[in-house]
């Protein structure tokens, strides 16, 4: 892993729980950068993330300018730089190219987490033009979402067509 050039690009983010800031990160990158190589390469050939890494920060983020109760607020996890840092290299590394490789490019097409350029509201957008294609020659349409983040949860959502063209 190129350590070094990763500390050394660092840009100013939340510390982690470990309270150690990107800037401290980035300064000492000459003489903690083998030490941190070491340590990243240790892990992973050993497939252990240290538990240090996975504690994160809760931290509120207001959604709105001015917030005045508990739901104006989104939650914001926050894991220590050096994870963060080392998951990013290693999305970079393995799961970017695996989007590209003509085997798997067919079967990921729909994919939008970890893409460079996927999110949440392309995702939405595709299946919203999806939906409306369908209504266009179809009285209504079944969409059945799996959200495996926590637990499964199943949400079958039938649409139907309000009005003919």
């Amino acid at each position: 892993m190129r350590t070094f050039y990763l500390l050394d690009g660092l840009r100013h983010t939340a510390d982690g729980a470990d309270g150690i800031p990107s800037w401290f990160l980035k300064e000492a990158a000459p003489v903690y950068a083998a030490i941190l190589a070491d340590l990243i390469n240790l892990s992973l050939s050993h497939s252990h993330v240290p538990e240090q890494w996975k504690i994160a920060v809760i931290k509120p983020v207001p959604k709105v300018a001015q917030p005045k109760s508990p739901v104006d607020f989104r939650p914001i996890s926050v894991v220590p730089v050096l994870s963060r840092m080392t998951e990013r290299e290693r999305v970079h590394k393995y799961i970017y190219p695996s989007f590209f490789s003509p085997t798997t490019s067919v079967l990921l097409e729909d994919q939008y987490a970890f893409r460079p350029t996927g999110s949440t509201t392309a995702a939405l957008i595709s299946i919203l033009q999806q939906v409306t294609d369908l209504l266009t020659t179809n009285d209504y349409v079944t969409l059945i979402s799996l959200d495996f983040s926590k637990r499964l949860t199943l949400c079958a959502i039938s649409l139907q067509l309000l009005y003919r063209h």
